[in-house]
């Protein structure tokens, strides 16, 4: 690759050694340059590519987050990747997806830095009360039958934002504070085990998952204002059901279950 010296690249046989024999990594490719792992993950699930795919990208020039935002990112820094899912479970739980991502992601992050990561309902990780990482989960039909592509973005060696994000955004690098490139090749194998243990959970056990959730939520027990269908709302997020919805308890002591919603800030 000719990204900069400073930079420790991805490593394909590195990480496909690593991840031998899972489900998720059975193949791992590794691009300089995509327009986003998403798009090129919904190309291979059109065309029939297996469960378990990963995409992973050096740099993305179109890379996307939820309701069309931007994700963009340093080339080399951060890790960008996409997997391709064949889920075997029920349609309706699909959408666990994004939760199972997040608690990934988070025990990704203790297992590699000393970082306590906190997920901010619905599909975002923070530290330090800045968010490091997003997730995209998006549902497709293409050859073999309807297939998921999940979308992940986990800031990991950035070390300088622009004004308008300098507050709101972090890398694991700025939060550890020692200024050290971490090797992404580490946490990536981590993410994608954990993923991987995670899966078998979709449809069996996935309540255990949601007990962790509500422990590392970033959410639950403070106020908290969303906007859903083009109103606010706001409440206490009291509870996440057992599908991993928000459970809002609002002013008049009612209460008000979110399945989504666009924006979600505490107060």
């Amino acid at each position: 690759m000719s990204l900069q010296a400073s930079f420790i690249s991805l490593d394909g046989r590195r990480l496909a050694s690593a991840l031998a024999g899972q489900v998720v990594g059975g193949e791992v490719q590794v691009h300089e340059e995509v327009g986003s792992t998403s798009d090129l993950a919904r190309e291979l699930g059109a065309a029939g590519y297996a469960h378990g795919v990963v995409i992973f990208a050096e740099c993305q020039t179109s890379g996307r987050g939820r309701r069309e935002n931007r994700w963009s990112a340093p080339p080399g820094q951060d890790l960008l990747c996409s997997i391709l899912l064949r889920p075997s479970v029920r349609m309706e739980h699909w959408a666990r997806l994004t939760t199972m991502a997040a608690l990934g992601i988070c025990r990704a992050i203790e297992i590699t830095t000393a970082l306590r990561p906190e997920i901010k309902w619905p599909n975002d990780v923070f530290i330090q009360d800045k968010k490091c990482a997003g997730i995209l989960a998006e549902t497709f039909t293409g050859e073999g039958g309807a297939y998921m592509v999940l979308g992940i973005g986990l800031n990991i060696n950035t070390d300088s934002y622009p004004p308008e994000l300098r507050d709101i955004a972090t890398s694991l690098r700025l939060a550890n504070g020692d200024g050290r490139l971490l090797d992404r090749n580490l946490v990536a194998i981590a993410l994608l085990k954990q993923i991987d243990r995670l899966l078998p959970l979709w449809e069996h056990g996935y309540g255990s998952v949601i007990d962790e959730v509500r422990r590392r939520s970033r959410l639950l027990g403070h106020v908290v204002k969303a906007r859903v269908e083009g109103r606010e709302v706001e409440g206490m997020a009291s509870d996440l059901t057992e599908e991993g919805h928000l459970l809002l308890t609002l002013a008049d002591g009612s209460a008000l279950t979110l399945t989504s919603a666009e924006q979600v800030r505490m107060t």
